[in-house]
């Protein structure tokens, strides 16, 4: 059997940005292992060298990805990014009833050669701030356990943050087996659903989302109810 070719969706493009929806299993730029990528294809897709990647997903994690076309572009997305200008939402489905709204402030510290991300949990540690808020916006039960889709606001856009801090407060990612969830979903259910930032010339206020994919969706059909 071929394998499957993974390739984003455009859902808007002009001469200075895309705003693409990226497949779980696509990587967003490439590696040593050489496998498919978002950089690439968009590199193809251009016709040129030059990718401006705004911000990354990780490999399993679905949804809306900004990408510049031109330095210019490029510097001012960034510098919106560092600014807090461009807000993100994500939606994802955790192990466990979360009733209620959250804040969740902690100092993360990445293992390089692990690819993973831990709380640091005694003060005096170096590492990075990170904070987002998460709201409850589903419930329901998937083999025998509760879970919760939860919309994830990020205020700060650091490796694997959202699937670190709610495992650590005890809701860790459905089939998130790197932070501890058990092998019973063939990835992390976690999507980013929404966009939206200031454009790099004209300042207009852009604002885009990106509907759950099937296998997320499928979830709320099987077992959840709305909240």
């Amino acid at each position: 059997m071929a394998k499957k070719t993974l390739s984003p969706n455009i859902l808007f493009e002009d001469s200075h940005l895309m705003v693409l929806s990226k497949p779980a299993g696509l990587l967003s730029q490439g590696e040593i292992k050489g496998d498919p990528n978002l950089v690439d294809w968009a590199r193809q897709y251009l016709g040129r060298h030059y990718v401006g990647l705004i911000h990354r997903l990780d490999r399993n994690t679905s949804g809306l990805m900004l990408v510049a076309k031109r330095t210019k572009a490029a510097r001012r997305l960034t510098d919106a990014l560092q600014a807090g200008q461009i807000c993100r939402t994500y939606l994802g489905w955790v192990l466990g009833p979360m009733k209620s709204a959250v804040r969740w402030s902690h100092c993360l510290a990445k293992d390089e050669r692990k690819n993973q991300v831990r709380v640091l949990a005694k003060s005096g540690e170096r590492g990075k701030s990170a904070v987002l808020s998460a709201k409850p916006v589903a419930s329901g039960r998937w083999k025998g356990q509760a879970i919760t889709l939860v919309a994830f606001n990020l205020e700060t856009g650091r490796s694997h943050q959202i699937r670190a801090q709610a495992a650590y407060e005890g809701f860790p990612i459905l089939g998130d087996s790197k932070y501890g969830a058990p092998k019973n979903f063939p990835r992390p259910a976690l999507h980013s659903a929404q966009i939206s930032f200031p454009h790099p010339m004209t300042k207009e206020a852009m604002s885009f989302r990106d509907e759950l994919p099937v296998d997320m969706k499928e979830l709320k059909i099987k077992g959840a109810r709305n909240s």
